[in-house]
């Protein structure tokens, strides 16, 4: 029942954006805001900025993004000192699905865990960072939390039992976040994780807890077919720009069920 009603409620907010164009209206009404959370995959180690297709080079008109003062326009190279992650090609095609200003936060560092970095339970983790961040995005205007986008799980695959804990700490992080950024019917998308294998040798319990994760108004994306740099972890900026695409997609799907 949960999870209809998640669905529900957020296939409600489409439809009525669907009929909405960017007016002076759009500046009244509660921002829609998407997080973009994880490790090196959701930093965007690996983009540039001349490799993107035209229409994601310029700034964004229908997309914010919270620089941690203020709310700016979105750019690639805005995003992090060293680049852009799937959020730019994210905000293009979610913004013009719903024909509205999105907003984008933002928070990823690289080679960092679940289990204890991310964990909900760690009071100086970047969890409690992210959850920060969100509540100072919510002072500076109205926003309303949409989704949640999840790249991560490298780092848990490398150890056994961080691997192992995996679909716990992941169910725990979806409902600790829908309940400390009070947003009960947030929607949920991880990226499923594809690292070599020989070094993440527990890639597949990580794999599989994001596949079979029960938590509603929840859903991953198939990351396997992106294309990557040559260390074969890293996606590049081709990789980049689908995996936002995807994430639009799925969030997309969720919300209408479409």
């Amino acid at each position: 029942m949960l999870c209809r009603r998640v669905a529900i409620g957020a296939a409600l907010m489409m439809s009525a954006a669907a009929g909405l164009s960017t007016d002076a209206g759009a500046a009244e009404r509660p921002l829609k805001v998407f997080i973009c959370a994880g490790q090196s995959n959701m930093v965007g180690t690996r983009a540039k900025a001349a490799q993107l297709p035209a229409e994601l080079k310029a700034a964004q008109r229908n997309a914010l993004f919270w620089d941690g003062k203020a709310w700016i326009t979105l750019a690639p190279g805005k995003t992090e000192r060293k680049g852009f992650g799937p959020e730019i090609s994210f905000a293009h095609a979610i913004s013009a699905a719903i024909r509205e200003p999105v907003g984008i936060i933002k928070h990823s560092v690289g080679g960092t865990d679940l289990a204890s970095q991310w964990s909900p339970k760690n009071r100086n983790s970047l969890y409690a960072a992210l959850v920060r961040k969100v509540k100072a995005a919510r002072k500076a205007r109205p926003i309303e939390i949409i989704g949640f986008l999840w790249m991560q799980g490298e780092r848990d695959s490398r150890d056994k039992a961080k691997a192992e804990a995996y679909a716990a700490n992941l169910a725990g992080l979806i409902r600790a976040a829908r309940k400390d950024l009070g947003a009960p019917r947030m929607l949920f998308v991880a990226g499923r994780v594809n690292p070599p294998k020989g070094v993440y040798k527990y890639v597949g319990l990580v794999r599989k807890a994001q596949e079979t994760c029960a938590e509603p108004g929840y859903a991953f994306i198939d990351c396997d077919t992106l294309s990557k740099g040559a260390d074969n972890l890293h996606y590049d900026t081709r990789g980049l720009v689908e995996m936002g695409k995807r994430f639009a997609a799925a969030i997309i799907k969720l919300a209408t069920g479409k």
